[in-house]
């Protein structure tokens, strides 16, 4: 089987932001698919400046044409990794007119030194997104980029940073660097569908950061109400089935998790068969990789599903378990269906050991999914 394979670093060019990554490499590469998997792992584990990568398989009927299979994150990504390979000591300054600064006045940031800063007050009552928590846009501190801030938010000649809360805190978490719209989850008072905080619970179910119920009353303080309805103009609530597809990656042990369009979502997760046997969550790089009861799976879609149970006022919500494979009458296409089963005994069994859990958990606290959802005002 031929597979073109493409890299894709971050675009580090804020004058061209409408592309958030371009293609670095490619080439066409004869493999089986796990082979395929295990060279992808390997180079984007050598290569930390690699975000992604894509594979393409050759159009039914037309080997010359290619057509997307699937897109893998690099797992060992890091920000600063393309300037460290390739010594770049700033950013490329493009001979453009740039009249952006004009009424920027010169003064002097508390603990930012800057040429000058504008404040731009926000009265939209917006709220925005910062790893895994959710806070109160006030307004944004508008300043000239210093050299390090160039480099770490890839930003051009002046970089924005959110002012939160009542005690007007400065933000400057790297996930400013998609910019205000994209952090924005909606305005006081809205109603938002469950999805809309799909990031914040991906960044928690990596971070370790909190309880998904804590989470979900998160957002509701700050005054935005989730709604587990397909539609927001919609009577319609998601079915109490928790729908999760599970998909095979980098070969037999590993797999990847998500929810599926209308259902409750669950976040993303990347997990491992252990040697024990048991489904562990993939540690990150930086963290210890000894296996932890916590970082256990189904300890972990277990609790997300109570607390989707405990917030939403659902007392039977329960898992079933699909997987993504190749379908067999079209090559390059994946249909959905049951685990198979040559598959690893606790992935076959991954839905009725969720479940278990479940049970579990609703005996032990059988009348928590309706006490004390709503925060004391």
């Amino acid at each position: 089987m031929e597979y073109l394979v493409t890299y894709y670093v971050k675009n580090t060019d804020s004058g061209r932001e409408i592309f958030n990554i371009i293609p670095f490499a490619s080439s066409v590469v004869s493999a089986s698919e796990d082979e395929i998997q295990e060279i992808v792992a390997s180079q984007l584990k050598k290569n930390p400046f690699f975000r992604c990568c894509s594979i393409m398989n050759p159009q039914s009927g037309n080997e010359k044409v290619f057509e997307m299979n699937y897109i893998l994150d690099n797992p060992h990504f890091k920000e600063d990794a393309l300037q460290k390979v390739f010594n770049v000591k700033g950013k490329v300054e493009y001979k453009e007119i740039d009249d952006s600064g004009k009424n920027v006045k010169e003064a002097t940031a508390n603990g930012h030194p800057c040429k000058g800063i504008k404040v731009k007050l926000d009265d939209e009552k917006r709220v925005i997104r910062i790893g895994a928590s959710f806070y109160d846009l006030k307004g944004v501190l508008i300043c000239e980029a210093t050299e390090e801030d160039r480099k770490k938010f890839y930003c051009g000649r002046f970089i924005t940073f959110p002012l939160v809360d009542d005690d007007w805190r400065v933000i400057d978490d790297k996930d400013i660097t998609d910019g205000i719209e994209r952090l924005t989850i909606g305005k006081k008072g809205d109603t938002v569908l469950l999805d809309a905080i799909c990031k914040a619970a991906d960044y928690n179910a990596r971070e370790h950061v909190c309880g998904y119920d804590e989470l979900l009353v998160d957002l509701e303080r700050k005054g935005i109400t989730l709604s587990n309805r397909k539609a927001v103009d919609s009577t319609e609530e998601l079915s109490d089935t928790v729908v999760i597809a599970i998909s095979k990656i980098l070969g037999p042990h590993h797999f990847r998790l998500d929810s599926i369009q209308e259902s409750y979502y669950i976040p993303t997760r990347f997990f491992h068969v252990g040697t024990d046997d048991e489904l562990y969550q993939d540690a990150r790089e930086d963290k210890d990789q000894t296996e932890h009861k916590y970082d256990k799976i189904v300890e972990q879609i277990a609790d997300d599903v109570n607390s989707l149970s405990w917030f939403f006022h659902k007392p039977n919500l329960k898992v079933l378990v699909i997987t993504y494979i190749h379908d067999e009458k079209e090559t390059y296409r994946y249909k959905s269906g049951p685990v198979p089963k040559e598959w690893y005994y606790t992935v076959q069994t991954l839905e009725a050991d969720i479940n278990r859990k479940l049970d579990e958990l609703y005996k032990e606290h059988p009348d928590d999914y309706y006490k004390d959802k709503r925060p004391v005002s």
